[in-house]
C-alpha cells in the first residue's frame, strides 16, 4: 500500500482498503493522508463507503501540518464516517504539529479526538527506513511521533470495544469513543474534537450521541436580523435500562473567553433515552449575541447520568463583514466563456491570506469575500488543451472589496506580446510571463503557462498600484541547436501590468557569454543554469538539461531593465545523482559585449573573500570557505570521500571531527583565554567524480582569544591559476607560467613570506620553485601525469598557513 518511504497512491491505498473489508475486518488503522480539497476524492468516498456498508470504522490520523494552522487536516481523515485523531503528549497537551479543523469546503469538525502521539515506543521492524532515520530505542523498538502514532490508540481502542460490543458497527463504535472522552484544557473543537479518548470510560458507555459534532455552518454578516438556528441531538440508549440525562453546555467566542448568554441554549436540562431507544434535544445558537466579536463560536454539550457521559462538540461561525462579489468571464467571441481559470487572492483586512479559485460553466460565478482588499487574476484559454490557440491572461492587483460589486474579466480588452531575439533560428523553448505584488502584508508571485509569448495577450484590470510593490517579468529561454541560447528577463518594478507588450531584441540589447563546462574525470554528464535578476525582485530560469561533459555552451542574456545573471555550474557524479560538483557567479553584463568564463576547470582548491575564512564568536570556532573552488573562482560545493579536520591548542591536540569549513559543520568549541591555534583539515575526492584536485590540505596557525562578535581570523591561502583545458589538462612537458595569488591575512602588503613547491610524484617529493611578480615557472607533467602544488604563507603578525593541492592538473 505505501512504500519504505512512507509513500503510495490512491489506487494502491484503495486496494489495501479493498483488502481489509475482503477479511472481515471490523477495524481498521490508517496512519496516512495527503492533501485535502472542498469536494470528495477517492480516498474520502472509500472510507465513507465502507463504512455505511459493511459497517468497518477506519481510525485515520488528522495529519502533522498543525504548525500551518487551521484547515490542515488531510484526506481520508477528512472523511465524514472517518474517526479522525490529533495528538497530544502524555500530559494531554495537544502537539503543535496535530493537524486542525475546520474540514476544507464545509467547516465540519475535525478531528474527532485526540489520543497519545508524542515520543511513542513501539516496535520496530529490523531494518525499516524509520528504524534507520531514528535507531532503535530499546533494541527492537523506535521512538517517533506524529498523528500516525495517534490512530492506533484509537483503533486499539476501537477493537477493544468490537470484543465487548460484537454487535456494535462503525457508528456505534465512534459514537461510544467520541463521547467518552476526557476535555484537554482550553482546546476547541477544531483543536480536539471532543477531547482525549479514554477506553476505560467507552467500555462503560451505553448512551451515544447522533451526530458526534453539531456544525451550524457560517452565519452572514451583518447580524442584525439573524434568526437562532436549531439543530438536534439524539442520543441512543444501547443498554436494557432507561437513562435520564442531566443536560449542560459550556460555549467560548473565537477568543476562548466565554460566550454570551444565550449565544448557544438546550431545549431541555433533563432527557430520559428509553432502553434500546431514542430521545433527542434541541441545540440553539444564536449569532445576534456576539456583538462586535465575528469568528468561530465552540460549545461542549455534556449530557451525565451520575455514572457516564456524553461530551458532543459544536461549532458555527459569525461571519465577519463581507459582500458578494459576482465574477464574469467573457470570451474573445464577446459571449460568456467556461475556459477559464481564476484566483482571487487576498492582501489586506480580513481578506488577507486567504485564497479563493471560483469557477462556474456558465461563465458567472458569485463569490462571498470579508472586506478588504484582493488580487484578482484570469486566465482564458481559447482551448484549454493547446495554449497555442491562444491565451488572455486579466489581472486586477487591486481589487477593494467595500460593497456588493461585479467584476468583468474580458479577453477582448487584452492586447498581444511580442518579444523576440535577433536570430529567427532560435526556437523558444521556454516561457514564463508572471509578476510578483509584495508588502501590504501578504505576497503574491505568479505567472501563466504558455508555450509561445506569440499566443498571449493581457491586460491590466482595475487601478494603478501605487504602493510600488508591483513587478513584473518577461522571461524567455530561445535555443539554436544544442551549444546556443538566447536568456531573456524584462519588466521590473510598475504601476501597472502590461496590457499588451512589444520588444523585439537587437544583438545589442545583449550580453554574449562563452561557458567552459568542465569535467576532469571522463564520461561526465553536467548542467548549465541562467538565472536573471532585477534589483526589485529575484528571477527564475530553468537549467537546460544534462549535457556531455566538457563542452563550451553560448549563451546570450537580455540587458535591458538592469537585469543581472547568476550563471550556475552543476556536474553529476553517476547518472542521474545530484550535488557532486556545481559552482556559480553572479555577474552585471554589458549589452553588445562578450565575456567568457569556465566552470569546473583548472587549479580547484581554497578561496578566501571578505566573506569567507576561519571565524571565532564567543568561544566557537568555525569554517565558512570553499576548498574546492575552480580555477575561474567560482565557489561551489563539492562531495568529499573522506574529511578529516583536527584543531592543535597550544600544540596539543584538541578536538578532530569531519567539519569540511564550508559553513555547514559543526565547528569547535574552545575555552575562553588567549591561545595558540592550529588548524588542519585534508579533504578527499573520488577519481571517479574528479581526477584533477582530487585532495586538498591545509594549515592554518594563529593566535586567537574569545570574542564579543563574528571575528575572522588571520587565514591565508594561494590560488594557483594554470592555464589547462575544460578536462584540467594542459600540453605535456611544455614549459608554463603559472600565476600565484595570495589571499586573506597575509594578501597585498602584509605578506611576509610565500614559498612555492611543486611535486610530480603526487606529493612524496616536493622542488621548491622560486616565485617571481606573482607567478611561477614550471614544467607541465607527462601525458597521463599530474601535478601537485603547495604554498606556505606567513604574514607580518607571524601567522603561518599552508595549502597543497594534489593532482592539480594532468599533463596531455
Amino acid at each position: 500500500m505505501l512504500d519504505d518511504e512512507g509513500s503510495g497512491d490512491d489506487s494502491g491505498i484503495l486496494a489495501g482498503i479493498e483488502w481489509a473489508a475482503e477479511q472481515g475486518a471490523d477495524v481498521v488503522n490508517l496512519s496516512l493522508g495527503g492533501g485535502d480539497t472542498p469536494g470528495l476524492d477517492p480516498l474520502e468516498a472509500a472510507v465513507d463507503k465502507f463504512s455505511a456498508g459493511k459497517g468497518i470504522l477506519f481510525a485515520v490520523s488528522a495529519g502533522n501540518d498543525g504548525e500551518f494552522g487551521e484547515q490542515t487536516i488531510g484526506s481520508p481523515g477528512s472523511a465524514e464516517a472517518a474517526l479522525t485523531v490529533g495528538a497530544v503528549d502524555g500530559d494531554d497537551k495537544l502537539a503543535e504539529f496535530s493537524s486542525r479543523g475546520p474540514r476544507v469546503g464545509d467547516g465540519g469538525i475535525k478531528p474527532d479526538v485526540t489520543a497519545p502521539g508524542v515520543d511513542i515506543t513501539a516496535a520496530a521492524a529490523p531494518g525499516s527506513v524509520i528504524e534507520q532515520e531514528v535507531g532503535q530505542n530499546p533494541e527492537g523498538y523506535l521512538t517517533i511521533s506524529g498523528t500516525s502514532m495517534a490512530a492506533p490508540h484509537v483503533a486499539g481502542a476501537a477493537a477493544i470495544l468490537k470484543q465487548r460490543h460484537p454487535d456494535w458497527t462503525y457508528a456505534e463504535l465512534k459514537g461510544a469513543l467520541t463521547a467518552s472522552t476526557t476535555a484537554g484544557t482550553n482546546y476547541q473543537p477544531y483543536q480536539q474534537g471532543s477531547g482525549r479518548i479514554a477506553v476505560d470510560r467507552a467500555l462503560a458507555q451505553t448512551v451515544v450521541a447522533e451526530p458526534v459534532s453539531v456544525n451550524f455552518g457560517e452565519r452572514q454578516w451583518p447580524h442584525t436580523d439573524d434568526t437562532p438556528v436549531a439543530k438536534e441531538i439524539t442520543y441512543r440508549n444501547l443498554g436494557t435500562t432507561d437513562v435520564t440525562l442531566s443536560l449542560s453546555a459550556t460555549a467560548t467566542d473565537p477568543k476562548g473567553d466565554p460566550a454570551p448568554a444565550g449565544f448557544f441554549t438546550l431545549g431541555a436540562r433533563t432527557l430520559t433515552v428509553p432502553a434500546g431507544g431514542r430521545a433527542s434535544v434541541d441545540l440553539t445558537t444564536d449569532t445576534r449575541l456576539g456583538g462586535t466579536l465575528d469568528g468561530t463560536y465552540s460549545a461542549y454539550v455534556v449530557a451525565t447520568d451520575g455514572g457516564q457521559s456524553v461530551r458532543t462538540a459544536a461549532v458555527v461561525k459569525r461571519e465577519a463583514e463581507a459582500y458578494d462579489v459576482t465574477l464574469k468571464f467573457v470570451g474573445r467571441d464577446g459571449r460568456p466563456t467556461p475556459d477559464y481559470w481564476s484566483f482571487v487572492s487576498g492582501i489586506t483586512g480580513a481578506a488577507q491570506g486567504s485564497y479563493r479559485e471560483p469557477h462556474d460553466a456558465s461563465g458567472t460565478v458569485k463569490v462571498r469575500l470579508p472586506k478588504g482588499t484582493y488580487l484578482f487574476d484570469t486566465t482564458i484559454s481559447e482551448d484549454p488543451e493547446d495554449s497555442r490557440a491562444g491565451t488572455d491572461w486579466l489581472v486586477q492587483p487591486r481589487l477593494d472589496v467595500t460593497g456588493d460589486m461585479t467584476v468583468t474579466a474580458d479577453a477582448r480588452t487584452a492586447r498581444p506580446v511580442d518579444i523576440t531575439v535577433p536570430d529567427s533560428a532560435a526556437k523558444p523553448t521556454w516561457v514564463a510571463p508572471r509578476y510578483w505584488y509584495a508588502g501590504e502584508g501578504h505576497n503574491i508571485e505568479t505567472g501563466v503557462e504558455v508555450d509561445t509569448f506569440g499566443s498571449l495577450r493581457t491586460a491590466h484590470l482595475g487601478p494603478e498600484v501605487t504602493t510600488g510593490s508591483l513587478n513584473q517579468q518577461w522571461l524567455g529561454v530561445w535555443t539554436k541547436g544544442a551549444s546556443t541560447e538566447y536568456d531573456v528577463m524584462l519588466g521590473g518594478n510598475t504601476r501597472k501590468l502590461a496590457t499588451g507588450y512589444r520588444k523585439h531584441l537587437r544583438p545589442a540589447d545583449l550580453a554574449t557569454v562563452k561557458v567552459g563546462m568542465g569535467a576532469s574525470a571522463p564520461g561526465k554528464r553536467g548542467e548549465l543554469g541562467v538565472a536573471g535578476y532585477f534589483p526589485e525582485l529575484g528571477g527564475i530560469s530553468p537549467i537546460t538539461g544534462p549535457q556531455d561533459l566538457p563542452r563550451t555552451r553560448t549563451v546570450h542574456l537580455s540587458t535591458p531593465d538592469n537585469t543581472r545573471w547568476d550563471l550556475s555550474f552543476q556536474q553529476y557524479g553517476t547518472p542521474d545523482e545530484e550535488g557532486t560538483a556545481p559552482t556559480e557567479s553572479y555577474h552585471a553584463f554589458e549589452g553588445g559585449a562578450t565575456y567568457e568564463t569556465r566552470f569546473n576547470a583548472g587549479v580547484l582548491g581554497p578561496r578566501l573573500s571578505p566573506a569567507e575564512g576561519i571565524f571565532r564568536e564567543g568561544d566557537t570556532i568555525t569554517g565558512e570557505l570553499p576548498l574546492h573552488a575552480d580555477g575561474d573562482g567560482h565557489a561551489g560545493w563539492t562531495r568529499y570521500d573522506s574529511i578529516h579536520t583536527t584543531l592543535y591548542r597550544n600544540g596539543a591536540k584538541l578536538t578532530e571531527n569531519t567539519d569540511a569549513l564550508d559553513g555547514n559543520g559543526e565547528g569547535f568549541t574552545v575555552p575562553s583565554d588567549t591561545a595558540d591555534y592550529r588548524l588542519t583539515t585534508s579533504v578527499h575526492r573520488d577519481p571517479a567524480l574528479a581526477t584533477a584536485s582530487t585532495r586538498v590540505d591545509t594549515s592554518w596557525t594563529f593566535r586567537s582569544s574569545k570574542t564579543t562578535s563574528r571575528t575572522q581570523l588571520p587565514i591565508s591561502t594561494a590560488r594557483f591559476t594554470a592555464k589547462t583545458d575544460l578536462t584540467s589538462r594542459a600540453p605535456a612537458d611544455k614549459t608554463a607560467v603559472v600565476p600565484v595569488t595570495v589571499q586573506g591575512a597575509a594578501a597585498g602588503d602584509n605578506l611576509k613570506s610565500l614559498a612555492v613547491y611543486a611535486s610530480y610524484d603526487g606529493g612524496t617529493t616536493w622542488q621548491k620553485t622560486p616565485v617571481k611578480n606573482g607567478t611561477i615557472t614550471v614544467k607541465n607533467p607527462p601525458k597521463t601525469k599530474s601535478i601537485s602544488f603547495r604554498a606556505n604563507i606567513t604574514d607580518k603578525q607571524g601567522n603561518r598557513s599552508s595549502v597543497t593541492v594534489y593532482d592539480a592538473y594532468f599533463g596531455k
